[in-house]
């Protein structure tokens, strides 16, 4: 299979700060304290403020951030595509708080997106938020067949969603029936052997070597999802063949890398990276019950955070499938 992958320029960073917390979301914590600023606070009141929020104000500030960080490197993976500059309606499946397909909107303004997701609140969070003239949002669920879906879409988007779901092959075929005829699916997942720092964070990889065998062990799950899914297409013996063909992977079966990934530095960078990193470990901790030494993980960030040559690149899998012309 031929591929090909783009690295990109370094990002504006100073564009990615997220939003501040409102007065009344923070007052149990103190007027000073936020989320999105854990690097203003001296560790025993960062690991405090942390161990005190609310999961799903942690999963918000987290979501909000994440797609700002990450979205110029991603978005340059595709954005020149054929299949996406053709493409009039998309499709986000597992959408959260609508964050990253609100960012994509308002980039690519002359195309419709639609953005589905399971969790009431995270459906509210998103048309309170990110609604616009282009973008809306609904309940829905990935694994759930929903007709009115039936040719819907040019492209279907599920970003970092695959890796949680029960059956991903489900979502996959069910994907097949929204897309229109010769549609495409983005995928975009975590692959953690692709994640790289210049600065060894060893409290996030344990964290995430706990993770993944937690998700396996509970059949919550799979972290390495993507890769198992283009192994099963190259060995001709997927579920998935006979509705899809790979177009495009940033990595081989074996889940080497095409080539040095998207490098992450600067300034701004740094902090971003010190302050999710605390939330992600935090949230890691909670929604697959596994320990997390997050006073080790403050000080490994610190240090890292502190160094003006850090960087990092982040491990992610970006797959293409395009829907074959039969008839689902």
């Amino acid at each position: 299979m031929h591929v090909s992958y783009h690295t990109v320029a370094d990002v504006d960073y100073n564009s990615l700060i997220p939003r501040q917390l409102k007065a009344d979301e923070i007052s149990a914590q103190g007027p000073d304290m936020s989320l999105n600023n854990l690097i203003e606070y001296n560790k025993a009141d960062c690991l405090g403020l942390l161990e005190k929020a609310d999961t799903a104000e942690l999963w918000d500030v987290f979501l909000e951030g994440q797609a700002k960080l990450f979205f110029d490197s991603e978005v340059q993976w595709f954005a020149n595509a054929d299949w996406w500059q053709s493409s009039k309606r998309i499709l986000e499946i597992g959408c959260g708080n609508g964050a990253y397909i609100a960012k994509i909107a308002d980039q690519f303004q002359g195309k419709k997106f639609l953005g589905i997701e399971k969790l009431p609140l995270s459906v509210a969070q998103a048309q309170e938020r990110n609604s616009r003239d282009n973008v809306t949002f609904r309940e829905g669920d990935a694994e759930v067949f929903e007709p009115q879906l039936i040719d819907s879409a040019d492209i279907i988007l599920f970003r970092l969603v695959l890796q949680h779901l029960n059956d991903p092959v489900i979502a996959l075929k069910e994907a097949a029936r929204y897309l229109s005829t010769n549609g495409h699916v983005l995928i975009i997942d975590a692959y953690d052997k692709a994640r790289r720092t210049s600065h060894p964070i060893t409290a996030i990889d344990e964290a995430l070597a706990l993770a993944a065998e937690s998700q396996l062990k509970n059949r919550s799950g799979n972290r390495r999802i993507t890769l198992d899914l283009l192994q099963t297409f190259e060995d001709g013996k997927s579920p998935l063949s006979g509705l899809y063909e790979v177009v495009f992977s940033n990595l081989d079966a074996k889940g080497n890398i095409f080539c040095g990934g998207i490098q992450s530095k600067g300034k701004r960078a740094r902090e971003i990276y010190f302050n999710y990193g605390l939330l992600f470990l935090t949230l890691v901790h909670r929604t697959y019950q596994v320990p997390v030494n997050l006073d080790k993980a403050y000080e490994e960030l610190k240090s890292y955070r502190e160094d003006k040559e850090a960087w990092s690149s982040m491990g992610m899998h970006l797959l293409v499938l395009k829907k074959k012309s039969n008839r689902i």
